[in-house]
């Protein structure tokens, strides 16, 4: 059974039909939800040293294909705290365990605490 709504111009309820233009379209469609990143097979390794009485995150087990300068980098100024590269490893001062595993789930890694 079809609904009988009255034309929202005219208010005259079919079958008769009214001689009012159509109307316009609708709102656009929803746009598609996004993508989820793809994740990595790789799992990060965040353990915190302490050195000096001071904290340190030590993030290992990055591939090889990846620009640990360019992600240190990135990590520093999202952290707002120093670090550095030492071979195939990032250390970043202080104890940003949160952000860090952020940063990285945003790029698809996961991630393993270690050290407490």
């Amino acid at each position: 059974m079809a609904l009988r709504v009255p034309c929202p111009h005219c208010g005259k309820v079919p079958p008769p039909p009214c001689d009012c233009p159509p109307l316009p379209p609708g709102p656009p469609d929803p746009p598609a939800a996004a993508e989820e990143p793809r994740v990595r097979r790789e799992v990060l390794k965040l353990r915190r040293e302490r050195r000096r009485g001071r904290e340190v995150i030590v993030i290992e087990g990055l591939p090889g294909d990846f620009d640990l300068a360019a992600c240190a980098k990135a990590l520093k100024e999202r952290c707002a705290a120093g670090g550095t590269v030492k071979g195939r490893a990032i250390e970043i001062q202080g104890d940003h365990r949160e952000a860090i595993e952020a940063f990285f789930r945003e790029r698809g890694f996961r991630t393993k605490r270690a050290g407490g």
